[in-house]
């Protein structure tokens, strides 16, 4: 009988019968129809119980901690919960704990304990009664799901020892009962329970998370209890989950510094046998054959290496993708780039530069793609809750996403989108016609950077064997010669095809290496200590994603700026170009046009940041023909373009710059 219209009967019903509902839901239901049934009655005092009653109901009880079931931002993007232990009064408590004090249900007292512990009412108490309270449901639950293994049985009894662990372990109370607990079960649980597979590896994992709390000897033969669920798993063909339980058995086998079973092997064949399940082209095939492979590794398997090896590279060239597209009409857009492009080009070379060094226009801003991102995850809810792979030209998996990840991955997808349907077109425009117009060259893009830029400035690198005076501009230069090279072929008759592959792959490292000189100037370290083969101590370059997450890098650069870098060169979600170039896995035709355009983009973007070192910094005023010390009040006051920089005041006179009269004597 569910249907009731008093609460005495519905005590009284949930005193016997309380454990044989299926999760929380099925209670919470029954005191939300009485509510209801006292709203139409207007019984307002009743209506009020019996809603405090649907909210302890509602709140889910995981890790001895007492948690809404729903959380989502207001309007004004504060969060609001449901239920909330804050959200309820005086009387909801002094209620909770009459019927605390009244009921003998094991089910009802460990849970009204259990939110006493977690309200404003917290008290060691309520934790004991909750801990008490969940350890006698256990055998309760052990001898339902004994007589019907096929329910839900097994997962009441995981919530009960779980929260009876956590609690435990947070008041310091039946600690020895409770591990003992937990050792009794991962042994002896009803093997034929629908949950025996998952109920033992959760109270595994659980152990192995809390090393502190576990001793070695209290994994004593949990070995073989994996080893028989995973044989049995597989002679189900549930091998996913059977793997699951080869790992953990592995993990147990680490903790215990024991080698019982052949662990590695077992989960290689099992990896092997998905492989082998899985159609021609299946995307999952070559992961799965990756993973065989990578096992037989271990054990020293070379035939099976061989062979897999062998299977990968079929697999991975017989994938085949879903797509879907169409087309987009940009005549409009480009049309309107290129009339604005012929504008900004009889304004000058100067303007020209300075608009592409400056313009905040020119690239997508991260507020802007983060809103894009954050408009489309309220729009498409389920697309929040799928991880992504990233897969490279070749058919490899180059890079995973987790559902936490996935706003990353989304930023990076949404600034390709901006990229490729507007702003290149943009770019594409101001070069070409620049170019067409001589207002852009070699000639006249060094000349800006020799003026206008650090590339420009002589750096000094001390080494112990040899001391190096360089410039940056010496080591770009060719580059740039090349691109305008090509650029000038094309256009004099567009039948001629022009190449772009050594300026992108000069532009691509030598940007790496301006990175790594900003670093310098600004005391970054560019190397990490690490070990070699015979664990002595040696030293590496960091590459060059590692530069850019610099703490002081990202201070120094801006935020638009540094999501544009790190695109352009290292995100898989990207254009990679740095992996890309230095492992030799461009094709020819993939060297484009957009490429070589965002790189010099790139090299003008780093170009306006002025990163020099301090103790070398003398500052000129382009237009006074004056000099300063970097640490004059006077520096500040200057402009981007009417600032230049010399490595001595020597050199500033040589140039017929004249002292500072302040701060130079």
């Amino acid at each position: 009988m569910d249907d009731f219209d008093n609460l005495q009967s519905l005590y009284e019903h949930l005193e016997t019968n309380a454990l044989d509902y299926e999760y929380r839901g099925g209670i919470e239901l029954l005191f939300r129809n009485l509510r209801d049934l006292f709203q139409e009655r207007n019984d307002t005092d009743n209506a009020k119980i019996a809603q405090w009653e649907t909210d302890f109901f509602n709140f889910r009880l995981e890790n001895g901690e007492v948690l809404p079931i729903y959380e989502a931002p207001n309007e004004d993007g504060q969060w609001l919960s449901y239920p909330n232990c804050k959200n309820l009064d005086g009387q909801a408590y002094d209620y909770l704990a009459e019927r605390l004090k009244v009921t003998n249900n094991p089910l009802l007292r460990a849970r009204y304990a259990h939110i006493l512990w977690g309200s404003p009412r917290r008290h060691t108490k309520y934790a004991k009664q909750a801990v008490e309270s969940y350890l006698e449901l256990i055998p309760i639950y052990e001898k339902k799901d004994t007589q019907a293994p096929e329910k839900h049985f097994g997962i009441d009894a995981w919530d009960a020892i779980q929260n009876a662990c956590h609690l435990g372990y947070k008041v310091k109370y039946r600690i020895d009962t409770i591990k003992s607990e937990i050792r009794r079960l991962v042994l002896h649980f009803n093997y034929e329970s629908r949950f025996s597979y998952g109920f033992r590896g959760r109270l595994i994992e659980l152990m192995l998370e809390a090393r502190r709390r576990f001793a070695k000897d209290d994994f004593a033969g949990f070995q073989d209890v994996c080893w028989r669920i995973a044989n049995s798993l597989i002679d189900t063909s549930s091998l996913n989950a059977a793997i699951d339980m080869l790992d953990l058995g592995e993990k147990v086998d680490g903790r215990t510094g024991l080698t019982t079973h052949s662990w590695v092997e077992k989960r290689a064949e099992s990896y092997e046998s998905l492989m082998n399940q899985r159609r021609k082209g299946d995307l999952a095939a070559p992961d799965f054959c990756l993973s065989a492979l990578r096992d037989y590794k271990r054990i020293g398997n070379s035939a099976k290496v061989k062979e897999l090896e062998a299977k990968y590279d079929e697999l991975k060239r017989s994938v085949e993708f879903q797509q879907f597209g169409g087309t987009v009409d940009l005549t409009e857009t480009v049309q309107k780039y290129i009339k604005f492009a012929d504008t900004l080009a009889e304004k000058g070379s100067e303007a020209i530069i300075n608009f592409l060094m400056f313009n905040k226009k020119v690239l997508p801003k991260y507020k802007d793609i983060k809103k894009c991102v954050d408009q489309n995850d309220k729009k498409f809810v389920f697309q929040q809750f799928a991880a992504a792979s990233i897969m490279d030209q070749h058919g490899h998996a180059a890079q995973h996403f987790s559902i936490d990840e996935k706003e990353r991955h989304n930023i990076l997808q949404n600034y390709a989108i901006h990229i490729e349907f507007d702003k290149i077109h943009l770019i594409n425009a101001v070069f070409f016609g620049a170019i067409q117009q001589n207002k852009l060259s070699a000639k006249i893009l060094i000349e800006y950077f020799h003026k206008n830029s650090w590339f420009g400035k002589t750096l000094r690198h001390k080494s112990p064997t040899q001391d190096f005076v360089y410039c940056w501009l010496d080591l770009i230069a060719p580059a740039l010669d090349d691109y305008f090279s090509q650029m000038n072929y094309y256009l004099m008759n567009p039948a001629n095809t022009p190449h772009f592959v050594l300026s992108t792959d000069s532009l691509v490292l030598k940007i790496e290496g301006l990175i790594r000189s900003i670093c310098e100037c600004c005391s970054v370290s560019t190397v990490y200590l690490t070990k070699d083969s015979k664990n002595r101590n040696i030293t590496r370059e960091k590459d060059i994603y590692a530069l850019m997450s610099e703490e002081q890098v990202q201070k120094l650069i801006a935020e638009d700026d540094l999501l544009f870098f790190k695109f352009l060169l290292v995100e898989k979600t990207g254009y990679n170009l740095r992996h890309k170039v230095a492992h030799a896995l461009m094709f020819f035709q993939e060297y484009s046009l957009e490429y070589i355009h965002l790189l010099i983009l790139a090299l003008l973007r780093l170009g306006r940041y002025d990163f020099v070192k301090q103790e070398d910094k003398i500052v000129g005023n382009r237009k006074r023909k004056v000099f300063h010390k970097s640490t004059c009040k006077y520096v500040d006051r200057l402009g981007a373009k009417n600032k230049v920089h010399f490595d001595s005041s020597t050199i500033a006179i040589k140039n017929g710059y004249c002292p500072c009269r302040i701060c130079i004597s």
